[in-house]
Order: C-alpha cells, then sequence, then structure tokens
C-alpha cells in the first residue's frame, strides 16, 4: 500500500498549499481521502482521471470536501466521452444532508450514506469506520489491505474509542490542528494528543497532518516525539508518497 499526501492544510491553504486530500494505492488501483481546496489538480499528478473510482470523504466540512464542486465536472467529462460510463462512487457521512445532496452528480458521481456499522469491500480495499469527537458528524477511517493497515483520524479531539481504531496500524495520519494550549477543545488534537494517541495504539509510524496555515509544523513534530516513543513521528509532506512497511 502506498500513501500520497495531495494536501495537509485547514481550515485553508497557503499558498502553494492544498486542503486535505490523501491517495492511497495498491495493487495499482487508487482511493482518495477527503477532496479538499486543490486536491483535483494535486491528484493527477499522480493518476489519471479515469483511474478513479472511489472516494472516501471523512465529513462534509468544506476543507475537506470542496474539490467534489470540482470533481464532479472533471468526471463528467470522462464519462460523457467514454465507452464505459461508470460513475465514481462517493461514500459519506449524510449530515448536513443539503451539502450530501449535491454530491451525486449526472452519471459521473454516486454518493452512498456510510455509518461506523458499514464495512466496504472496494478492490483490494476494506474500509471501516468510526465516529469522531467532532462539532459535524465525522468517520476516522481504516483502510486494510492483505498485508497494511493505514488510519486516517479524520478531525477529531482525542479519543480512547480511536486508540483501539488504531490499534497495530502500519500508519495513523492524525490531525494536529491545536496548540498546546487549546488541549481538550472539542473536535481537534494537539501534537502532544497525537503522540500520545500513536504510543498508545502501537502504531509504526505516525504522520502529522491538518496544519493550520501559518503553524510551526517542525515544533509540533518535535513536541508529538517527546509523547511518542515507539513509532516514527513526521509530518506529512504534500507531493510525498509513503510505502507502508
Amino acid at each position: 500500500m502506498q500513501l500520497t499526501i495531495l494536501g495537509r492544510y485547514s481550515p485553508f491553504p497557503p499558498p502553494g498549499g492544498a486542503c486535505p486530500g490523501y491517495l492511497v494505492r495498491s495493487e495499482g488501483i487508487p482511493l482518495l481521502l477527503d477532496c479538499g481546496s486543490g486536491v483535483v489538480s494535486r491528484m493527477q499528478n499522480f493518476i489519471s482521471m479515469d483511474q478513479l473510482r472511489w472516494v472516501v470523504l471523512s465529513h462534509l466540512h468544506g476543507d475537506h470536501s470542496s474539490d467534489m464542486a470540482i470533481l464532479r465536472y472533471a468526471v463528467d467529462l470522462d464519462v460523457r466521452h467514454g465507452e464505459d460510463p461508470t460513475p465514481v462512487e462517493v461514500f459519506s457521512p449524510d449530515e448536513p444532508e443539503e451539502e450530501f445532496s449535491r454530491l451525486s452528480y449526472k452519471k459521473a458521481i454516486a454518493a452512498h450514506r456510510v455509518t461506523e456499522e458499514d464495512r466496504l469491500e472496494l478492490g483490494p480495499f476494506t474500509v471501516e469506520f468510526a465516529e469522531t469527537d467532532h462539532p459535524l458528524l465525522c468517520h476516522a477511517v481504516r483502510v486494510r489491505t492483505s498485508e497494511h493497515t493505514l488510519v486516517y483520524t479524520g478531525d477529531t479531539a482525542y479519543s480512547c474509542d480511536l486508540v483501539d481504531f488504531a490499534r497495530q496500524a502500519d500508519v495513523l495520519l492524525a490531525e494536529c490542528s491545536l496548540p498546546e494550549e487549546h488541549a481538550g477543545y472539542r473536535g481537534h488534537m494537539t501534537a502532544s494528543e497525537c503522540g500520545r494517541m500513536a504510543e498508545e495504539a502501537g502504531v509504526r509510524r505516525l504522520l502529522l497532518t491538518h496544519f493550520w496555515p501559518r503553524a510551526d509544523v517542525e515544533d509540533l513534530v518535535q513536541t508529538a516525539r517527546e509523547n511518542c516513543t515507539g513509532s516514527s513521528v513526521h509530518a506529512a509532506e504534500e507531493g510525498r508518497s509513503y510505502r507502508l512497511r
């Protein structure tokens, strides 16, 4: 399994950056996790549009889903001019309802509601969900292949339930939004909380993401490392691919 970071910033991208979006590939088959501002452009550096079959959205805040409004045009062009009009399937929480209702588009995009009770079998991927502590309904996402496991926290406060959900993952891709003085604030995590989650879950590698555009990323990484001695800890780098091992 390979993870490519398309965007890592929230709630807006800095110059040259992008909001959350992560491309997962196995056996040459892609799965897109989240689709924030700038992700559609970045994704085409790694796959062609007609390769994309599945998108999983952690939630429907704009920084995680705004480029869906652009993706549908690109997919629609491929569907209308291609011989096989197969829609891209999008899996998402269904709140807010008006946002969810906009995801499906003609024959290009087919949106499906998912809950934490669902388990999806998408080509080489098994995808599972856990509801997070966030003001808007949001899911952490666990993506497994026969050999590797990636857990993406989505947006969340620290949670013992998510520690269990992430246990023994090869990579924990964790949102790291808050300064330390805001620890415990609902909906997001600090660097120390990310490190603690990785340590308690026994993951091999912690990748920090979802940075405030003006954050001191190196300082966040150092703080996470101080709270996580059993895992390698790094910032997710836009444009970089990580092979799970």
